[in-house]
Order: C-alpha cells, then structure tokens, then sequence
C-alpha cells in the first residue's frame, strides 16, 4: 500500500511538471516574464491548483474515525474466534497424542479424520473471514473516496481550481503554498455533510 502511495506521488509530480513544461512552452510567445505556476483564474494563463493533507484528513474525519473502529472491532472478533477454533483443534491433537496408545487402529484413524476435518475447517474459515475483512474494506475506501471526490465536486462547482491534490507528508511533493491549503476547509465540511 505504500509503494502504491509512492507511485502515485511520482505521477503526479510527473504530471506536474510536464504541465508546468507545456503551460511554459504556450506562454513564451505570448509573454517573454511569465511566472511560473501560480493560482489563478481559469482562462487567465495561470494554473489554479488546491492541495489537502491525507493522513490529517482522515485522522480528523468523524466518519472515518468511527468506521475505523468499528472495523477494528470486527478484526478483533474474526481474532478471537480464530484462536478460539486454534485452541481447540491443538487440544484435539494433544488428546489423540496422549490417548493414542490406548486406542484401537479404527479410533485412531476416527481420531485422526476427525483433527484433519476441524484443521480443515479452521483453514476454510480463515480464508472466509480474510476474503470478507478485505471485500469490507475495499467498500470502505471506495465509499470514503466517493465522499471526497464527491465534496470536492461540489466545493469546485465555481471552477475556481483545475487541480486539487491529495498531498502526504511521505510523498514527492516537499513544498506546497500554506495559503492553498484546503484541508481545515474540508474537515470542517464533511464533518458536517456526513456526520453519522
């Protein structure tokens, strides 16, 4: 996941940089002192660009906060039932161990069949609540995604910027004008539109 944030950040960094090239190459002929990027007005020649904090964002969102929760909850529980299930089975095979010399071939072999089934059982188990926990989360990040993009949409309505990005304090980008920061903006807003 964080190669993933890596790579991301390397291509919006590209990004910006072969925009800011192509931005330079349509102003030469037209002003031989233009600046480089800065907020602006769309159609003015300048590049109106926003930028929010991940990590704060979600570090401050209340939905995020209790979904987060409640997820940890859930991996707890799978846990714990998993190590009730472990525990079991390793009683099991510690009584067959024990027992096995008192047992006749037939029991043995029951015994043996029985273990096999529960481990079984333990591992189909395993893979269920691992396949769930992740289809859950991924319905998370999705809707949580939908959520942002969803308010920046409405917050953008007016075209004031062509770009806001998500910025991470690990990321490819070291240094961002402190004035277009929007991140307290969008905390405060969806608190607000999705307070539960």
């Amino acid at each position: 996941m964080k190669n993933l944030s890596w790579i991301l950040h390397a291509i919006s960094l590209l990004a910006i940089m072969y925009l800011f090239m192509e931005n330079r190459k349509l102003k030469a002929p037209e002003q031989k002192h233009s600046s480089s990027m800065q907020s602006g007005a769309p159609g003015t020649g300048s590049i109106a660009a926003a930028y929010f904090y991940s990590d704060s964002l979600l570090n401050q969102l209340k939905f995020f906060k209790e979904s987060e929760a409640e997820f940890k909850k859930k991996q707890q529980s799978m846990m714990l039932e998993l190590q009730g299930k472990e525990e079991k089975l390793q009683k099991e095979a510690q009584n067959l161990q024990k027992n096995a010399e008192n047992m006749t071939r037939k029991e043995t072999e029951a015994a043996q069949k029985r273990l096999a089934g529960m481990e079984r059982d333990l591992m189909e188990r395993k893979e269920k609540l691992s396949n769930q926990f992740g289809e859950e989360t991924a319905e998370f990040n999705e809707a949580l995604h939908n959520k942002v993009v969803s308010y920046l949409k409405e917050m953008n309505a007016n075209g004031k910027y062509q770009f806001i990005f998500s910025v991470a304090r690990e990321g490819n980008i070291f240094y961002c004008d402190p004035s277009l920061d929007i991140t307290d903006e969008m905390v405060r807003a969806l608190n607000e539109k999705y307070s539960q």
